[in-house]
């Protein structure tokens, strides 16, 4: 059995296998077939079951089955007893290049075989920034009630005479009426890094594709949608030609350098975020603070040293009296011989 599981932080392959009891030729080619398809997998692998194969015992089963996982360059991460006549049948099988698994455990069982468990050191995707917006629900007013609480208000019934008194009448009614009729609402929104490429033209095009869309939507009329659609179309082809003229200019920035270059290819592909430095007052003060940690961690290692004296060996070596004072050129004959 076989399970995929990704996400936007990791990727990986769990293959399940059970091998009955029995002799293991046959399954020794199977499950080297099946290592030379995973090798071409390039999210990572983790073959996990019950093997049947006491691998804590010096046989040549054993020695077949650890030649062929190096071969692979695989590694067996379980080494203690699984089994309760205690013998190791249940193991865990990564690439020897897998950095995100820790060492596995026991527990016991209800079977005659124990759990084995491993945790898997899985980097989580960053935290998105959210904000708080504020906003009204003005589709949903009721017009009609709206009008009504206006015509019996005390700014029809009884208006101020003197233009300062009138304008703070018409501020505190209308935001009263405005509060019952289309609260203030707040919704928590999350705060996306804007696209490299976008361009203030870009931005004025997509508000005005969302105001059109707006105005189709409740005329429902077919001049309304054909400007609408005439906007979504202007609006891709202004991105696209942004986004074309952004990646170009990045390729021919970088393509001196070919390290560089396939970093840019990389990011452009995969889309990994720039590493981000720590929160900071100014570059100066987060250039100490790294020399401060640097030099810490130096003086901590030094401190667990002991402080043992090393062992100095003493031995009388003999004294040559030969000097290479001169020495003679070589023949073409001697050049050939040590070139042949």
């Amino acid at each position: 059995m076989c399970l995929n599981i990704s996400n936007s932080c990791f990727s990986g392959h769990f293959i399940c296998i059970y091998r009955p009891p029995g002799h293991p030729a046959n399954f020794f080619e199977q499950f080297q077939d099946l290592l030379e398809n995973v090798v071409t997998i390039h999210s990572d692998v983790y073959i996990v079951g019950d093997f049947n194969l006491h691998l804590d015992t010096p046989s040549a089963t054993t020695t077949t089955f650890n030649d062929i996982l190096a071969s692979f360059d695989t590694t067996q991460h379980v080494n203690f007893p699984t089994h309760i006549h205690g013998h190791w049948l249940d193991i865990i099988i990564t690439r020897s290049s897998c950095k995100n698994i820790q060492t596995p455990t026991v527990v016991d069982g209800l079977s005659d075989h124990n759990t084995v468990i491993a945790n898997l050191k899985v980097r989580t995707a960053p935290a998105v920034s959210k904000h708080n917006v504020f906003y009204r629900a003005f589709h949903s007013i009721n017009i009609a009630a709206f009008m009504a609480d206006i015509t019996t208000s005390n700014l029809v019934t009884h208006p101020r005479e003197h233009l300062p008194e009138l304008y703070k009448q018409y501020h505190q009614i209308l935001k009263t009426l405005l509060d019952k009729h289309a609260p203030i609402k707040t919704k928590s929104v999350s705060q996306k890094p804007p696209a490299p490429w976008m361009t203030p033209e870009i931005i004025k095009s997509k508000q005005r594709r969302r105001y059109l869309e707006r105005v189709w939507r409740k005329s429902r009329s077919s001049l309304d949608r054909s400007r609408y659609t005439r906007q979504c179309h202007q609006c891709n082809r202004e991105m696209s030609k942004a986004k074309s003229h952004y990646y170009e200019n990045m390729v021919s920035t970088n393509s001196a350098t070919p390290k560089q270059l396939w970093e840019c290819i990389n990011n452009i592909l995969h889309g990994r975020p720039a590493p981000s430095l720590p929160t900071h007052a100014s570059i100066k003060s987060l250039c100490n603070s790294f020399s401060s940690h640097f030099k810490d961690k130096i003086s901590v290692i030094q401190s667990t040293f002991t402080g043992h004296t090393p062992h100095t060996v003493h031995a009388d070596f003999p004294q040559l009296n030969f000097q290479l004072a001169s020495f003679e050129p070589a023949t073409t004959t001697e050049v050939r011989k040590i070139i042949m």
